[in-house]
């Protein structure tokens, strides 16, 4: 790492921007003889801001978060990015998401805490590594990969305080990561057996089959619901308005996801049982299209469970398709494991392009 004043350059570093969460991450740390990679994750909240608000005479560019100025309108993106919300904030499953202005300033968001980690204004990296669903990955990798290279300034209109320049980016589809990072840690394991990521997101449930460590691309695939559409099932059979108040859906999430008997929305108390056979739906019509897609899966020798809603489908997958109970593996690290594997699929980019002389 070379430093300048607050000139900074780092090597890698990786961003996963999903519909509940933004995990990125800020380089490695030493643990005795080995070291770990370190995360951060904020909401993926991007609340536009009123041209004259004021925010205690400071831009914000702290570890609240920050100010991000994109087509001339101000987003406040980062861990308080909700005291800047109006209290709604939709969040419709779009296959253009990555080329929205939101995904653009929640990436911003995380760029800005690595400058942050680094007490740098102006920070370069070297390679960045950042994920697509496996289903818009061919149609938008490359306008992907022009749309986060490059200069990324942080501040409010006409008031540039950090850059962040990105030299380098790449993309690889989302499980790809949770298997790259599942494979360094059971390299052995892994040699030349079948495997088969399930990653059920917000968004998105995404599946990555692989023969060691290489992709079985025919058998791999994904389906716009999962964990969020799970949380709007529920929300729809209630009040349908709440599917745009996103902390009553991260409520509703919060309960599905830690199998609660009930969850509390203002003075009132539902019981998620009566509302199970819709969450049961979205998880039906979602494992039978990744069933379809994945083929017979009688010879798999590893179905890794991670993502945010692991513990959810892990449940629903042993519970319909008890053949599997033997080879299901919950990802201890599921909420940041696809980051992490991004982070180690970035330092190998590198290191690849330093040998070849790039």
């Amino acid at each position: 790492m070379k430093r300048d004043q607050n000139a900074v350059r780092v090597d890698a570093r990786a961003v996963d921007v999903g519909y509940f969460n933004i995990k990125y991450t800020v380089g490695r740390r030493q643990c005795g003889n080995s070291t770990s990679i370190a995360t951060g994750l904020f909401p993926a909240l991007a609340p536009s801001l009123a041209t004259n608000v004021i925010m205690d005479g400071k831009t914000g560019a702290d570890a609240g978060g920050c100010i991000v100025c994109i087509g001339g309108i101000n987003y406040f993106v980062g861990a308080h990015a909700s005291l800047h919300s109006g209290g709604r904030d939709p969040r419709p499953i779009d296959e253009g998401y990555c080329l929205s202005d939101k995904y653009l300033a929640l990436l911003r968001g995380a760029l800005n805490y690595m400058a942050l980690e680094e007490k740098a204004t102006e920070l370069t990296i070297s390679q960045l590594v950042v994920g697509l669903p496996l289903h818009t990955f061919p149609t938008h990798k490359q306008a992907l990969v022009e749309r986060v290279g490059g200069e990324h300034a942080i501040g409010r209109d006409g008031e540039v305080i950090r850059r962040i320049t990105v030299e380098q980016v790449d993309v690889i589809v989302q499980p790809q990561g949770a298997m790259v990072h599942f494979g360094v840690n059971h390299r052995a394991a892994v040699q030349g057996q079948l495997s088969l990521v399930v990653d059920p997101g917000g968004g998105t449930l995404d599946w990555f089959m692989s023969r060691g460590v290489d992709p079985v691309w025919a058998r791999s695939g994904a389906y716009p619901k999962a964990m969020l559409a799970c949380a709007n099932a529920v929300a729809d059979l209630i009040n349908p308005d709440w599917r745009n108040q996103f902390e009553i859906v991260e409520k509703i999430d919060a309960a599905i996801r830690s199998k609660a008997e009930t969850f509390r929305v203002g003075a009132r108390t539902f019981e998620l049982a009566k509302y199970q056979k819709a969450v049961d739906g979205v998880l039906e019509d979602s494992v039978k299209c990744m069933m379809g897609s994945t083929g017979p899966l009688d010879n798999l020798d590893h179905l890794i469970v991670t993502g945010g809603g692991a513990h959810v489908y892990a449940s629903y997958i042993a519970s319909h398709f008890p053949a599997l109970r033997g080879v299901i593996k919950l990802d201890d690290d599921p909420v940041y494991s696809n980051v992490r594997g991004f982070q180690v699929a970035a330092e190998m980019m590198l290191a690849q392009r330093r040998r070849a002389g790039e």
